[in-house]
Formats: structure tokens, sequence, C-alpha cells
């Protein structure tokens, strides 16, 4: 972007042994009465943070932890990439689990919060208003529904164990 000797570091940048670099992707903001240089960004990034409820979608489920797709943050806009998350079972609930396929299976859409700020993200489900916001049939692949408090799958005629969030979608 420039030099020290010619600009001082404005809104966006640093130095860099003598340069002039951005921090962040945007347009340049040169300030020649000033002799600054900057940069203006035009949209601001949405990663997730620490505190964020997000959506995810699980990939992957073992015994001991999911493995979810980041889709959106609440009260954000669009995800700036992709981003890979971890719900750990001492984070999926306040009570004991034996297993996380008690918890969330595969495709599953959960609502979690973020509760560490580096990648792999760390999520946890343990508060009622979070887990499973969707989910469908692991035999016919149908929508469950929540009747009372269980899944159902009304094809197959079969509850399937989940973690359910206070805000499930579907409901009898």
């Amino acid at each position: 972007m420039g030099v020290i000797e010619e600009y001082m570091p404005g809104s966006g940048t640093y130095e860099d042994d003598g340069k002039i670099k951005s921090y962040s992707v945007g347009a340049l903001d040169l300030d020649a009465k000033n002799r600054k240089v900057g940069v203006k960004v035009s949209r601001r990034v949405a990663v997730p943070e620490a505190g964020d409820l997000v959506e995810a979608i699980v990939t992957l489920t073992k015994d001991d932890k999911a493995v979810v797709k980041i889709v959106a943050i609440r009260g954000k806009k669009g995800l700036s990439g992709d981003f890979t998350g971890e719900l750990h079972i001492s984070q999926a609930a306040k009570s004991y689990t034996k297993s996380m396929h008690d918890v969330t299976n595969v495709n599953d859409r959960i609502l979690a919060k973020v509760i560490t700020g580096w990648t792999p993200y760390q999520l946890s489900t343990a508060d009622d208003n979070l887990g499973v916001i969707f989910a469908t049939c692991t035999k016919c692949g149908d929508n469950l529904v929540l009747r009372g408090d269980k899944l159902v799958c009304l094809t197959e005629k079969v509850y399937e164990r989940r973690k359910v969030s206070s805000e499930y979608s579907l409901r009898e």
C-alpha cells in the first residue's frame, strides 16, 4: 500500500518492516493532505465468535463427538467461508449422555453455542433452547415430528432419540 517514509498507517492497516500493509480487503483510502493511507472495508465478514449461536448440519457422529458444518450465525449476515465445528459429548447436555448417537445424527440441523473462537470451533448444546432443530428418519429419510418430548417418524412409526431444542421446527 505504501512505505512508512511516504505515509502514516491509517484505518485497517499496519506497518511491517517499513511497509504499510492492509489487515483486510477493501478500497484504498488515501488522505494526501494528512499523508495517511488506509482501507475502507466494503463489508464485514461473518466468522463465528465465542458466545455466538450457530446453526449447523451434522456431517459425522461418533460415540464421543459430532462434527458439523456451520451454515449460519444467528444475528449476523452470510458466512465468509466454510467453518467446521465439533460438539463433544461433555458439552451435549446438562445430564450424563452415554453416546452422541442419543444426541444427534448425520444430517440433523442443530442450534449450538460457540465456546471457542478458533477452528475447529467447539460447540455446546447443553442449554434447553439448544440442540436439534430439524431431523430426518434414519430409516426412510422422512421428516421427524416432535410429539410431546419425543421425535417420531410418521411413516415408519418409530421414535428416535435426540437432544431436541425448544426451537424444533416440526411439531404435532
